[in-house]
């Protein structure tokens, strides 16, 4: 017993020197940064800290809403409508015998003339596509 106490008690003083050794690096490492950067850099991180210090508590209150199981009845809503089943009569989807055509979209668009502002003067215009 009395060396399994001393494991633990081992374990637990490395992970606090761990802890502490992390938390000094990561100070260290932001004055080192902070003192490098210009202040428009350390705003723009600044307003990124506070951008996700604000979207925490908002994702946490959205996990726990959605979390929550979701137990309602007619009782509880007296105005609720029924469920509305509507069901198609035979022979009212796609007739198989019609004619299919090609959509609007896939229609070649029409033949259409250009001239070039502030180019030569020709006399002549050439139908169709030109530069």
């Amino acid at each position: 017993m009395d060396r399994r106490s001393d494991s633990v008690n081992r374990w637990a003083r490395i992970r606090t020197f761990a802890g502490l050794a992390g938390i000094a690096f990561a100070v260290t490492l932001a004055l080192v940064i902070g003192n490098r950067l210009s202040d428009e850099a350390l705003a723009v991180l600044a307003g990124a800290a506070c951008g996700v210090g604000a979207a925490i508590p908002t994702s946490l209150l959205i996990v726990a809403i959605t979390q929550r199981p979701h137990k309602q009845s007619s009782a509880d809503h007296p105005h609720a409508y029924p469920p509305v089943v509507v069901i198609a009569p035979p022979g009212s989807g796609q007739q198989t015998d019609a004619w299919n055509h090609v959509p609007p979209s896939m229609i070649p668009p029409m033949e259409r003339n250009f001239s070039v502002v502030g180019g030569a003067e020709t006399d002549t215009e050439s139908p169709g596509y030109t530069n």
